[in-house]
């Protein structure tokens, strides 16, 4: 048996063979969990790769295994999606997740003339992933039929309106907004009204869905122009908001679908001559860190964006590695961040 006489961070696999004495496809199956080679012999080989600094190379690693250690993650190429900056922080968590594990992220955009589709079959085929994780579901979402009918592991964040066979993590929208309006109400607040979202996104449908619920288990009264779908960028939230500023009764709370909405909506008040958080409170959703920088700071539902990165990351790791892959459903919940955008009604409500 050969002697190595220092620390090699650059060891190659047959010096680390012919320092156990063993033959390289031995010691690169040990290194791989292989059931076929015995638990001593596994827990040598690996005590000497810890002792020597070895690591497989990552090409090594993923043609001994048969596993592309790749997860695709396909990115709409339109302007609010490049610049999302939930997507950014789910991102940045996934890609951290599976950096720890030595694997991948490949984070491809649609060309305006082709669909999503089209580019996770091209990504599919050419073999540089293995898996994908996606999000922004629509409530029929024809990214998660393909990837079914790919029978390659995804995870998705977030939901369709039909979730039971396939692996995903969300946060209960529809609380969020129950839990959103409920608050205002509790502040004095009576006349609620919504800035919501494109109600073919799932998570839009569901805020939407909330923010009723609470009406109608509070006896608040829905007037007419109070919930505004598809709502997203600035110009449709001026727009929006003009809306439901002209109307009589003017609304004294406003639900936002998003952060990015909330903060356009403040802005938008402010512009009327109106102060936010005095004649109209506004909340968020999403809790991103602008949120808490703007005038006045945003009162928000909080979500953990980052560690859901984290954790769909942990999800996709897990139905590679195991032999019997399990579906999961992870739900959580959003946080209520308190700040100065929402505060009790100027008037006091009618009883």
């Amino acid at each position: 048996m050969a002697t190595l006489g220092r620390r090699a961070d650059g060891m190659s696999l047959s010096q680390l063979a012919e320092h156990l004495g063993l033959a390289e496809g031995t010691v690169s199956r040990a290194l791989n969990n292989y059931p076929d080679i015995a638990a001593k012999t596994r827990e040598r080989v690996a005590n000497a790769a810890r002792e020597f600094g070895y690591r497989p190379s990552s090409a090594a690693r993923r043609l001994a295994r048969g596993v592309i250690e790749t997860v695709g993650f396909v990115l709409p190429a339109r302007g609010a999606h490049l610049s999302d900056p939930f997507l950014s922080e789910i991102l940045d968590g996934l890609a951290v997740e599976l950096a720890a594990h030595d694997w991948d992220l490949i984070v491809a955009a649609v060309p305006e003339d082709h669909d999503e589709i089209e580019v996770m079959d091209r990504l599919v085929k050419s073999g540089k992933v293995g898996s994908f994780v996606i999000t922004r579901t629509r409530r029929q979402d024809p990214r998660v039929a393909f990837l079914k009918s790919s029978n390659l592991p995804f995870v998705v964040h977030g939901r369709t309106d039909e979730h039971d066979d396939y692996s995903w993590l969300d946060v209960d929208n529809k609380k969020a907004f129950v839990d959103a309006v409920t608050y205002l109400h509790g502040l004095g607040h009576r006349r609620i009204a919504m800035l919501g979202g494109d109600t073919e996104m799932n998570f839009a449908w569901l805020r939407r869905a909330g923010y009723l619920q609470a009406m109608e288990d509070l006896g608040l009264e829905l007037a007419p122009g109070y919930l505004v779908d598809n709502v997203a960028d600035g110009a449709g939230v001026a727009n929006a908001m003009a809306g439901l500023l002209a109307l009589a009764p003017a609304p004294t709370g406003i639900v936002c679908v998003t952060d990015s909405v909330a903060i356009d909506a403040i802005a938008a008040i402010r512009r009327a001559g109106l102060t936010p958080g005095r004649e109209i409170s506004v909340t968020g959703y999403d809790g991103l860190a602008t949120g808490a920088a703007i005038d006045p700071p945003l009162t928000t539902m909080s979500q953990a964006s980052y560690e859901a990165g984290r954790e769909v990351g942990r999800m996709i790791l897990a139905l590679h590695n195991s032999t019997k892959p399990q579906i999961s459903h992870i739900l959580w919940e959003a946080k209520l961040t308190l700040r100065a955008s929402a505060n009790p009604p100027v008037t006091a409500p009618a009883n």
